[in-house]
């Protein structure tokens, strides 16, 4: 059975990983606006960022930058303009919107990353082999699922409802 953890940058890679994982998909599926939400929401970029960080410090796979410090650095721009537009709240009428897609999309990334680190750790896979069930299993649904949100959001009446629930 390989080793899952390799150092002590895996391991605090892997649990920023496993945390935003779990505050990415808790904040999609939660209701937006509301005092949860932003610090869900706050926390999962908290995470993201040790978890990309960390990324950069991990070299085993390849003994060099690899394709995966390459997505690494493609979610971190994502990350990034999924924040601007919350931060900034401009563009005035469409600054949520752009935040719900890039957000969306961050954490779509993330589990075609979970996807991949699980299938590269198999024998015999390839890397077409990865790519192309990661992008099977992940993308291609997650991406039918963000078509049929975003005309949602796309309706001029569309407004998160903040709701006040317990934390």
């Amino acid at each position: 059975m390989p080793k899952v953890v390799y150092s002590n940058w895996g391991l605090l890679h892997l649990i920023a990983a496993l945390a935003s994982l779990v505050l990415g998909t808790a904040v999609l599926v939660l209701s937006k606006g509301n005092k949860r939400h932003k610090q869900l929401g706050y926390s999962y970029v908290g995470s993201m960022t040790v978890m990309l960080a960390t990324s950069f410090a991990i070299y085993r796979q390849f003994h060099s930058f690899g394709i995966f410090h390459v997505a690494a650095l493609l979610s971190s721009i994502t990350l990034c303009a999924g924040m601007v537009p919350v931060l900034r709240k401009k563009p005035t009428l469409s600054w949520q919107r752009l935040h719900y897609s890039f957000m969306y999309l961050s954490v779509l990334e993330l589990y075609v990353a979970l996807v991949a680190e699980v299938l590269v750790r198999r024998p015999g896979m390839g890397f077409w082999d990865v790519v192309s069930l990661s992008t099977a299993t992940v993308l291609l649904p997650g991406t039918a699922l963000f078509t049929r949100f975003y005309k949602r959001w796309q309706e001029p009446s569309y407004r998160p409802q903040p709701k006040l629930a317990p934390l």
